[in-house]
């Protein structure tokens, strides 16, 4: 699209072609961005902030953006985590702390799960970590349909658009509203690109299966987690998913955002960089540790 081309290159990774962005100096930070989203709502919202601390780097996910998607089936959270993590190895990036935003940070948690080599700290912010979805809601189930699923995306976009997407945000912003002009400054009629809008609705409608897989997996994770969530958030609940989460993972830490919903890394970016920053202090006091204890075994 004219009016939001790439911000970033494009490399070849395992034959397929992913969109990168890289900006800033310092230690390695790598995001993955939440559901109907790509790296421009990021780049927005809080990531040019931590340029000034970290080297960081955005992926488009699979589907999303201008990173195509792998298949039709709906990429699974570990075929996401496996595509960005050998993206990362392409970059050189040999340690890093990752950020996982929403629907990214499910799959931060299969990538810490799956891919752990060079992953040296995680930060999620209002990350589901459990199947909550039980009856999944016609806007999900219907794009997601196998074979009617683009035609469904394409009425849904013609003639139900605004109401469709009003209704959305309202929710995910609770108990706030919905900041102006926000639609155009991440860059949102990307996101409703037909094929794109199919392609994220297939992942959210296979997420529920995907976190049931990987769950029983959460205590293998052995570096330093920080998590923070909106308090009010009604979409994914803190007593559900960020507590929960913290009982399972060795050492994790869960901060509360007063007065935020689902969308923190909007209403609270800083918040959001506190974490990070969290996270990449823990692993550095980790390493200095391990090295002291080498040096002291020498």
């Amino acid at each position: 699209m004219r009016t939001y081309p790439p911000l970033g290159r494009f490399l070849t990774v395992n034959g397929h072609r992913v969109h990168v962005h890289q900006f800033g100096e310092g230690p390695d930070l790598v995001i993955a961005h939440g559901a109907t989203s790509h790296m421009r709502e990021a780049m927005a919202c809080f990531a040019t902030g931590l340029a000034g601390e970290f080297r960081v780097t955005l992926i488009d996910r699979p589907g999303e953006g201008y990173t195509p998607r792998l298949h039709r089936r709906g990429e699974s959270l570990r075929e996401q985590a496996e595509l960005m993590a050998d993206t990362v190895q392409a970059l050189g990036i040999e340690n890093f702390t990752l950020l996982g935003q929403s629907f990214g940070g499910s799959v931060a948690l299969a990538w810490a799960i799956h891919r752990p080599e060079g992953l040296r700290a995680v930060a999620l912010s209002a990350a589901p970590a459990y199947p909550w979805l039980p009856n999944l809601p016609w806007r999900i189930k219907g794009p997601a349909m196998p074979v009617l699923g683009p035609l469904i995306a394409r009425v849904v976009l013609a003639w139900f658009r605004k109401s469709y997407f009003i209704d959305s945000y309202a929710k995910v912003f609770f108990p706030n509203a919905v900041p102006e002009n926000y639609g155009h400054r991440i860059g949102l009629p990307l996101s409703l690109l037909p094929h794109n809008v199919v392609a994220d609705n297939r992942q959210l409608a296979r997420m529920g299966r995907d976190l049931t897989e990987i769950g029983p997996r959460f205590g293998e994770i052995r570096i330093p987690v920080e998590i923070v969530i909106g308090a009010e958030d009604k979409v994914v609940r803190p007593e559900l998913h960020a507590h929960a989460l913290a009982r399972e993972i060795p050492g994790a830490r869960v901060r509360l955002l007063k007065g935020q919903g689902h969308m923190p890394h909007v209403g609270d970016p800083e918040g959001i960089g506190d974490a990070v920053r969290r996270a990449a202090r823990r692993a550095r006091a980790k390493d200095d540790v391990g090295t002291g204890a080498a040096q002291a075994a020498d």
